[in-house]
């Protein structure tokens, strides 16, 4: 007889507690209630438990100024094995399918191209470019940026070539890594306690879906301010927490807990980049939820290739990305 092994238990959590916070497995200790991140309650209404990869059990929760978050919250040192080398190599609802293919580095190019002409990007640029040198035997310096969360440096690469000098900052060695390996300037640490960053010295920082991952939004907003010279733009993208997101619930393609930690909505995230120094430029939506598959049907490809540009048009998209000028 063939002896099989015992699934795994997992813990399952209590409605929440806002003096006791739930506590699970092995990792005790490393899970705390935070106030939100936006209004600084801890009035939170429980949506719903989501399973991790590591069969860990995170609760989903709104804020009563209705911000989506996981709370409580695991800390930085425990959710840093979710991004080992396998997040970015194996194929999930959480990871990429090889994120250092060269395949996947021209689609991930292809969206930045998308996106910056959608956020008129281009014209800001073009100014950029007619500020005149001090005397015409000065060169003129290069615009600089940064690329927080930038990962293998795709979006470092993609500027460069443009004519930026740019530099990235990246908390997984490996992506790092990869970057490296193709000479692009890439700090391995937290873009909040870093040092390397000297203030008002960038004309461009960027967030490629990398927001909903960070345990303090705020801080982040405004550490990118501190960092932008006068009227330097901020570019981010993120998942939306709206239509698409409500009808998924814990089915939602990017309700991934705990790599993603805040689901923002389109009107709470211009609501809080305003009340933290920033002017809305442009925002756009995309998205339909249908992911590309190797292995879709035709008629699957034609309801893609129908729904994604309207969801677009009606701005209900699930993913939604931000032009921002830094105001003083």
């Amino acid at each position: 007889m063939v002896e099989t092994a015992a699934k795994p238990r997992r813990t399952r959590k209590k409605p929440l507690d806002h003096k006791h916070p739930n506590i699970f497995g092995e990792r005790v200790g490393m899970l705390r209630l935070v106030p939100c991140n936006v209004c600084g309650s801890v009035d939170f209404t429980p949506l719903f438990d989501k399973d991790s990869s590591m069969r860990e059990v995170f609760q989903v929760v709104r804020c009563k100024c209705g911000l989506v978050q996981v709370n409580p919250q695991p800390d930085v040192e425990a959710v840093r094995p979710y991004y080992e080398a396998h997040y970015f190599q194996k194929r999930t609802d959480r990871g990429y399918d090889n994120y250092f293919s060269e395949s996947l580095r021209e689609e991930i190019r292809r969206v930045y191209e998308l996106n910056l002409n959608d956020l008129r990007f281009p014209s800001f640029e073009q100014r950029l470019s007619k500020h005149e040198a001090a005397d015409e035997l000065t060169p003129r310096p290069k615009p600089r940026a940064l690329d927080a969360g930038c990962a293998a440096g795709y979006f470092v690469e993609y500027l460069k070539e443009r004519g930026w000098n740019a530099e990235g900052i990246e908390i997984s060695q490996a992506a790092a890594a990869a970057g490296r390996k193709r000479g692009l300037r890439i700090t391995v640490g937290d873009f909040l306690t870093s040092s390397e960053m000297i203030p008002e010295s960038y004309d461009l920082v960027t967030f490629w879906a990398s927001l909903e991952h960070m345990h303090d939004p705020a801080r982040v907003l405004l550490r990118t301010h501190e960092l932008l010279k006068p009227g330097g733009r901020m570019i981010l993208s993120t998942c939306r927490y709206g239509l698409l997101a409500r009808l998924h619930g814990k089915a939602w393609r990017y309700m991934n807990v705990p790599e993603h930690l805040y689901f923002f909505s389109l009107s709470g995230l211009k609501r809080f980049a305003r009340s933290l120094g920033f002017r809305v430029v442009k925002t756009i939506t995309y998205g339909s939820g249908m992911t590309a598959r190797k292995d879709a049907t035709p008629f699957y490809n034609r309801a893609k290739r129908i729904m994604d540009p309207l969801v677009k048009w009606t701005r209900q998209g699930d993913m939604m990305a931000f032009h921002l000028e830094k105001m003083d």
